[in-house]
This record gives structure tokens, C-alpha cells and sequence, in this order.
């Protein structure tokens, strides 16, 4: 019964989490639509160097160590005036970023020979799987921005029938909290600029503690039963463990852990 109920919390838990991390979503981009389109441009006009974007999204997420919060955040911006072209470099570097931790992880076991070399080489495999990626996909980008035309052509799809509207459920539920907190943060401003201040700090904390303690139930479930449940399992074959590795990765929204 205990156990029933341990699960049904967490469960609970969950939901409540995953529905504040998209609240915080909505309120990164209020905060913006607060001071208009144009200044948010300005704010981040000095990510308009893809080079300089990269950057800032290495050194973002080895900070708050979550890409999830990094790209989340920089949607939200998009939502608020950011052009897509300027945030594909931030989320490059955002992926980039993330392999600080499993690296870290892997210098806990420096005191034994054997350890150590088996889980710097797993670790590795994160950093550069990444590293690569960023490599071959950078340049196209910087020259094509074939990664932006694709992204405004799927969403095109979505967007462009004259006949279809679309209500999102998601919208429906998060958009009366976003708007009640965006409301009781702005009251006590006379400045639209602070008031955009202030809402975006308070997303900023909302989505990183939802991330976080998100990621402390769903690993704590999964690290329940994984004694056995990982050889036995997920490294049978090269294509089960990939598709583990999508799978559990979606639900913890860290690729570090």
C-alpha cells in the first residue's frame, strides 16, 4: 500500500512539476511582449553572431548544468521577438554545455585506475558525440542556415491553412496562471521594462526548480529497479539501448544524467 502510494505521489508530482516548467515557458515569453518586440531584438542583438551565440549557450548551461533549461528559455525568447536564425547557435552551444557534468562524474573515481578509465571513456563518448555534431552542423548553419528553413518550414505546415484552428489543450490550462502571475508581478511596477524584469526572474526560478526536482522524482523511480533492469535490458542490443537513451532522457530532460 505504502508503495502504491509512493507511486500515485510521484506521479502527482510530476504532473504538477512538468505543469509549472510550462507556465514558466509562457511567462518567458509575457515578459518580453511586455516591453514590445523591438527592444527585445535590441536586448539581444549581441547574440546575433553565431559565433558569439554558440558561446553564450556553452557557458549558460555549464552554469544551471540543464540544456533543457537552456533551450526552454531561449524558446520562450523566440516566442517574444528572437529570431529563430539567432537561437540555433545558443542551442548548439547548450549541448555542448551539458557535457560538463558526466565528465565531472567520472573524476569522482580518479583514486581507482580501472574505474576511472572506464568512466572517463563513457563520458567522452557524451562530450564528443556532442562536440562532432556541433562541428559538422555549425558551419552549414553559419552559411545556410539550412537548420532555421527547416524549422519555419515544419511550422509553416502547422500555421498556414486558412481553415484550420487549432486550440492548444496545453495553452487552454497554462495561459490563465501565466497570465494571474504576470498580472500580480507587474502590479506593484510602474516601468514596463522592470515589470519584464521581474516576471522573467521569476520564470527563470519557476523552470529551473521544475527541471530540478522534476528530475529528482522520475530518476529516483528509475533508479529503483536498475540494478538488473540494465543488463539485462537496455544493453542486449545496440538499437534497444538507443532507444532507451531517447526514452529515458525525455522522461529525466537531462541528458547529463
Amino acid at each position: 500500500m505504502n508503495s502504491t502510494l509512493r507511486r500515485v505521489l510521484v506521479i502527482l508530482g510530476v504532473v504538477a512539476l512538468l505543469y509549472f516548467f510550462l507556465v514558466s515557458i509562457g511567462m518567458v515569453g509575457a515578459s518580453f511582449k511586455l516591453v514590445g518586440k523591438s527592444l527585445a531584438q535590441e536586448i539581444f542583438g549581441f547574440a546575433s553572431q553565431p559565433l558569439t551565440g554558440l558561446f553564450i549557450g556553452i557557458f549558460a548551461t555549464s552554469l544551471v548544468q540543464s540544456s533543457s533549461t537552456t533551450t526552454s528559455i531561449v524558446v520562450g525568447l523566440v516566442a517574444g521577438g528572437m529570431s529563430v536564425e539567432t537561437a540555433i547557435p545558443i542551442i548548439m552551444g547548450a549541448n555542448i554545455g551539458t557535457s560538463v557534468t558526466n565528465t565531472l562524474v567520472s573524476v569522482g573515481h580518479i583514486g581507482r585506475t580501472n574505474e576511472f578509465k572506464r568512466a572517463f571513456a563513457a563520458s567522452t563518448v557524451h562530450d564528443f558525440f556532442n562536440l562532432i555534431a556541433v562541428l559538422l552542423l555549425f558551419p552549414l548553419q553559419y552559411f545556410t542556415n539550412f537548420l532555421g528553413k527547416i524549422s519555419q518550414f515544419i511550422a509553416g505546415i502547422f500555421t498556414s491553412g486558412a481553415d484550420i484552428h487549432f486550440t492548444s489543450p496545453v495553452k487552454v490550462v497554462v495561459k490563465p496562471m501565466v497570465g494571474m502571475l504576470v498580472k500580480l508581478l507587474s502590479s506593484p511596477f510602474d516601468s514596463k521594462g522592470v515589470q519584464a524584469i521581474a516576471v522573467l526572474v521569476v520564470a527563470g526560478i519557476i523552470l529551473f526548480l521544475a527541471l530540478k526536482y522534476m528530475t529528482v522524482l522520475l530518476r529516483g523511480v528509475v533508479m529503483q529497479n536498475a540494478s538488473g533492469f540494465f543488463e539485462r535490458t537496455v544493453f542486449r542490443t545496440p538499437h534497444l539501448a538507443f532507444a532507451m537513451g531517447v526514452f529515458l532522457t525525455a522522461a529525466v530532460q537531462s541528458s547529463s544524467i
